[in-house]
Order: C-alpha cells, then sequence, then structure tokens
C-alpha cells in the first residue's frame, strides 16, 4: 500500500516535471521558422520598406477613424490587414492560391488575394469572370473589374497587379447595403497591396 502511494506520488510528479518544458522550444522555432535550410523565406516588412505595423484612416459616413493594422506577407506580395475583426483563411482552388480574409462580423464581407501565375491581365480577367459569373462585371480604366449579382445583392471588386510575369489578383465582396461601411474599408485596405519586386 504504500509502495503503491510513493509510485503514485513519483508518476504524478514526473507528469508534472514533463508539462513544464515545451513552452521552451518554442521560442527557437518561432525564431528560425521564417528561414528554411534552403534559404527560401518572406523578407521582414523593414526589407519591403514598410511599417510592420501602423494605422490605416478609414473614412465611412464623414467620420475618420485610425485603425491598428499590421503587415501580412504572403508568396510575392504584402497588405496590411486591421489586428481585430479578420480572420484568415488559406487553401489552394484548381491550382490557384488563395488567401481570404473573411469579416468576423459579416461572413458575407471577404477580401481575398489570388496567386494567378502567368496569366496575362486579359486571361486573369476572362478567368475572374468565368469563376465570378452571377455577377455582372465591367472593366474599369486600369483593366480592373467591378459589379454586381443582382439576386444575393453583393458587390464585388477586383484589381489585377504584376510583379514580373506573375499575376495577382485582389478581390473584394461585400453587400450592397454595406457599400458604404464595409466597401469603404476594403477599398482601403485593397490600396495597400504591394507586389515584391
Amino acid at each position: 500500500m504504500i509502495l503503491s502511494t510513493l509510485l503514485i506520488f513519483a508518476l504524478s510528479g514526473c507528469g508534472q516535471k514533463a508539462q513544464t518544458p515545451p513552452p521552451a522550444p518554442e521560442t527557437p522555432a518561432a525564431e528560425t521558422q521564417t528561414e528554411t535550410p534552403d534559404g527560401d523565406r518572406n523578407p521582414t516588412a523593414a526589407e519591403l520598406g514598410r511599417e510592420e505595423k501602423t494605422n490605416l484612416a478609414f473614412t465611412v459616413e464623414g467620420e475618420t477613424e485610425l485603425v491598428p493594422v499590421t503587415l501580412y506577407i504572403g508568396q510575392g506580395y504584402s497588405i496590411y490587414i486591421p489586428d481585430e475583426g479578420w480572420r484568415l483563411e488559406k487553401w489552394v482552388d484548381d491550382g490557384i492560391p488563395e488567401d481570404v480574409w473573411e469579416s468576423v462580423i459579416n461572413d458575407d464581407v471577404e477580401l481575398t488575394v489570388l496567386h494567378l501565375g502567368e496569366k496575362t491581365l486579359a486571361e486573369a480577367q476572362d478567368w475572374v469572370k468565368a469563376e465570378e459569373d452571377d455577377y455582372q462585371l465591367v472593366e474599369d480604366k486600369q483593366g480592373g473589374l467591378g459589379g454586381t449579382d443582382e439576386k444575393d445583392r453583393e458587390m464585388l471588386e477586383v484589381r489585377f497587379h504584376t510583379s514580373g510575369s506573375t499575376m495577382y489578383a485582389v478581390l473584394y465582396k461585400y453587400p450592397v447595403e454595406a457599400a458604404e461601411g464595409f466597401g469603404t474599408r476594403l477599398g482601403v485596405m485593397a490600396d495597400t497591396f504591394q507586389v515584391m519586386e
């Protein structure tokens, strides 16, 4: 009986010791995450000549508010995303990598960055029109697309960016009735998109 009690105390003591070490290895892992053995890593905000953290000014209904944002560095691009109110989802759809920020307040509001590979502007426009065929999209003077899905009463804006032979598309969607609020915010966020040279 005494032996089994001592064993229980000894084992519970070992269990506690085993629980304490895990936090320590996380720090070196976090430091080395940006660099892989082959030297392939994302640049830092400083290397891109951009602030890691700043504020964006959103003017909604005549009122300007400064919102804290952090620079997100993706595959060949960077963009400022507000610190609160957005969740990131990443996936690959038909070979096209997608980074999607969805509003935590309204899941009909999202900003998406598409890595369209070596498509020309015309090919990229055609691809988006085929993918978003619920929207009546019209080309603007900069080659972007915009339009409305009358059935679901949603707006879609698309901007195209190139870096060398690589094409990116920045899409943002929002309900028609949210044009003044979310539409304005998404436009300001999309304005911060930059490709890496």
